[in-house]
């Protein structure tokens, strides 16, 4: 039995402690939140044994194995570190942190410690999303598109600090699937938009991008909150290559595929994906090994969205 932590009790802490009351090889013992009542409402709900609003006293407990960060973006890099200093396996919320520098910051503090991070990306693990990438493993053209209804002014997510609003808080999301299918690392970048739904903040909150990737395939990536679809729904992607073509959207519960000559749908009954992440997580501390994101991913969707803020506030193509 694996035996997690979960620091940061609102509502992705509780999706993922719903997802491992499902996976009978792990469970939650100790839930910590600055909010004590948040953290004892999880204990209530999920079962364990304290919870707390000390951070300490949960990386100081030896039979925790692992921890879940579920926090606020800008402090999942002190979490992270502090964690891995003190030998527990990690999963992070994404993004894995608003800074390149916070970013590799926690690479080298797990790369000491020899422990196990995994950003949570869950989307990779929709299994229509895997399907795509078996039926067309190298598209040569991309397009990607997370599109939100307009986020209030005074939520967390939009707060500069905290959140760094739309489009650095869940645009590495959008980047690490598009890299996902382009089997590659990103090379040059261009990217227009701006700070156009919210006038004054510093953040931006629209972006449009053109990436080129080192195998020569390129991908089109929207961003923002300026309106969801609902003909797509937020989520929307769509891969072409060798004659063939994949669709992507219903929040990746429908596909449609075409294979140069006959079209078809797939479909599945709900969201998967934040299960499936788990699943591989616990998997991964069983086997031993490495899960299939790692620091590594979580740094390089962070770079390719700090690399679109650049090329927005300069006009300059950029170079990762």
């Amino acid at each position: 039995m694996i035996n997690l932590g979960l620091i940061g009790c609102g509502a992705l802490g509780k999706i993922h402690a719903q997802c491992i009351a499902q996976i009978p090889e792990a469970r939650f013992v100790a839930y910590v939140d600055k909010v004590e009542d948040a953290a004892e409402a999880a204990l209530k709900q999920f079962g364990g044994d304290y919870a707390t609003t000390d951070v300490e006293t949960l990386l100081c407990d030896d039979s925790v194995d692992a921890v879940y960060i579920c926090t606020r973006h800008d402090s999942h890099a002190s979490l992270a570190i502090a964690a891995a200093r003190a030998g527990k396996h990690i999963l992070i919320e994404k993004p894995l942190a608003l800074r390149i520098e916070e970013c590799e910051a926690v690479a080298e503090a797990v790369k000491r410690a020899g422990v196990t991070l995994m950003p949570a990306f869950k989307m990779r693990f929709y299994p229509l999303v895997q399907m795509a990438h078996e039926f067309i493993p190298n598209p040569q053209v991309m397009v990607g598109q997370m599109m939100d209804n307009r986020w209030g002014d005074n939520i967390w997510p939009q707060d500069p600090v905290q959140g760094g609003a739309n489009v650095h808080s869940q645009g590495c999301h959008t980047t690490d699937l598009l890299r996902f299918f382009a089997g590659s690392e990103p090379t040059r970048l261009w990217a227009s938009g701006g700070t156009l739904t919210h006038p004054g903040h510093p953040c931006i909150d629209q972006c449009i991008a053109s990436i080129q990737f080192a195998n020569g395939h390129t991908a089109a990536w929207i961003q923002g909150d300026a309106a969801t679809s609902h003909f797509t729904s937020k989520f929307f992607f769509e891969l072409f290559g060798n004659g063939k073509s994949v669709q992507l959207y219903d929040r990746f519960k429908k596909a449609t595929f075409f294979d140069g000559q006959k079209t078809w749908v797939e479909e599945r009954p709900d969201e998967e994906g934040f299960l499936l992440e788990n699943r591989e997580f616990i998997s991964a501390l069983q086997e031993g090994r490495q899960p299939v994101l790692t620091a590594h991913d979580g740094i390089q969707a962070t770079r390719i969205v700090l690399a679109a803020d650049r090329a927005i506030r300069t006009g300059e193509v950029q170079t990762l």
